[in-house]
């Protein structure tokens, strides 16, 4: 009986000493939860940044201006944009759906990729494209400046549009 008392006393204790970090722990994770709900994200400048170029350069009719560059950074091309400049590793379909896995001549787990939008496999060098004001495409795969407001520039562009030196002369 002495034992069962003294076992009993010690689970006792036991218990009360367990019961401490489980009070300090629920404690610290209020603390937490407070400090982590106290930050507001949507008063972040980065979110906000993001937030804005979504809103900008989603509008159906909007028009902008890029300067595309040479390797020294001289103008090559400023022209407007009709719309949004495009990254050409953007597709519409996502190419983990069709992924279809099958055993080579080794025996070893290969999978076929899915074609790009084109119906092509493979990758090409990266790019941007774009419509100009007229129409046209325009396809780069250098440096380029754009913005939503026109751009002064100080040097000339090396690519003058013909179209438009017609109309002048």
């Amino acid at each position: 009986m002495r034992y069962l008392i003294a076992t009993g006393a010690i689970l006792l204790a036991l218990g009360t000493a367990c019961s401490v970090p489980e009070t300090t722990q629920s404690v610290q994770s209020e603390k937490a939860r407070d400090a982590a709900q106290s930050v507001r994200f949507d008063e972040n400048a980065e979110i906000e940044n993001i937030q804005h170029r979504l809103q900008l350069t989603s509008q159906p009719g909007l028009i902008g201006y890029i300067v595309l560059m040479n390797d020294a950074g001289q103008p090559v091309l400023y022209t407007a944009v009709k719309g949004k400049v495009t990254s050409g590793s953007k597709r519409l379909t996502d190419p983990e759906i069709c992924l279809n896995y099958y055993k080579d001549d080794d025996n070893q787990l290969r999978n076929h990729t899915c074609p790009s939008d084109e119906g092509t496999y493979g990758s090409s060098n990266p790019y941007v494209y774009f419509w100009d004001q007229s129409g046209r495409y325009h396809q780069w795969s250098g440096d380029y400046l754009y913005s939503d407001q026109p751009i002064r520039l100080s040097v000339e562009p090396l690519v003058i549009n013909v179209e438009e030196v017609l109309v002048k002369e």
